[in-house]
């Protein structure tokens, strides 16, 4: 997907306040990345009379029934292993040795589900919890070659998409601030700059550039770099297009 329709994605995610509406700008993504299915399930939403859960998901009407009827939802290992960890899931690395495990995603790519998945869990400042999930139904081969550059995107998209379903809800916003250094530092991470990149278009150490990072990622609470991304984008503190003239500095002459 293109850096510029990428970032255009994310700024009508960030406008969006409806989880439907969201959903629909979702598709985009999906068919940039030729992905099969699309589910987001969040548990524990901050406000009251809020869906318990809160989904939207892709998948056939025959798999929601079949997960539904088979009771799936204390058993799946994909929900075990968000609530047990803040990394991304890659389906292909969940533990099969258990035949229950085994029937589950048989059945789940029988019914259409897809045969590779990632899943980015989710935990909120409210203490919500969610899952945004895609599937692939590509050969594992070019599974593998997509993978690290699709959880890049995957995150920030995960990130936005569930400040989407928090403004739906009504959940209060609560004000967060970055100093500008730092939001300039994560905005050339978006952008795909290094460290030492961004040092040298900001005239900093790449040192400093990693404090400034390490500072916001402690400021937004997030596990690491590319999710204090995906944070800031979601909150509106990082600006995409513009960059404050004084933050780069000017060349002698």
């Amino acid at each position: 997907m293109h850096a510029d329709d990428f970032f255009d994605l994310i700024d009508s995610l960030s406008r969006a306040d409806r989880v439907d509406g969201a959903s629909e700008i979702i598709q985009t993504f999906m068919r940039a990345w030729g992905l099969h299915n699309v589910a987001y399930a969040a548990l524990n939403m901050p406000t009251p009379g809020a869906p318990r859960p809160l989904l939207s998901v892709s998948y056939s009407a025959e798999w929601q029934k079949h997960y539904a009827q088979s009771g799936y939802v204390d058993l799946d290992p994909i929900v075990r292993s968000g609530l047990g960890g803040i990394l991304p899931i890659d389906w292909a690395e969940i533990d099969r040795s258990d035949p229950i495990v085994r029937k589950f995603f048989g059945e789940a790519q029988e019914l259409d589900v897809g045969a590779n998945g990632l899943s980015i869990p989710i935990r909120g400042r409210l203490g919500e919890f969610g899952l945004f999930t895609v599937t692939s139904n590509e050969k594992d081969a070019e599974w593998r070659g997509m993978k690290k550059d699709l959880i890049r995107d995957l995150m920030v998209v995960a990130f936005n998409f569930h400040a989407a379903a928090l403004r739906s809800c009504g959940a209060p916003e609560e004000p967060v601030h970055l100093p500008l250094r730092e939001a300039s530092c994560l905005r050339w991470k978006a952008l795909g700059k290094t460290d030492e990149e961004i040092g040298k278009i900001l005239g900093i150490s790449s040192h400093t550039v990693r404090f400034h990072l390490e500072s916001a990622r402690a400021r937004l609470n997030t596990a690491n770099t590319t999710h204090t991304v995906a944070r800031a984008l979601a909150l509106g503190l990082i600006n995409m297009s513009y960059e404050p003239n004084h933050l780069i500095p000017r060349k002698r002459r």
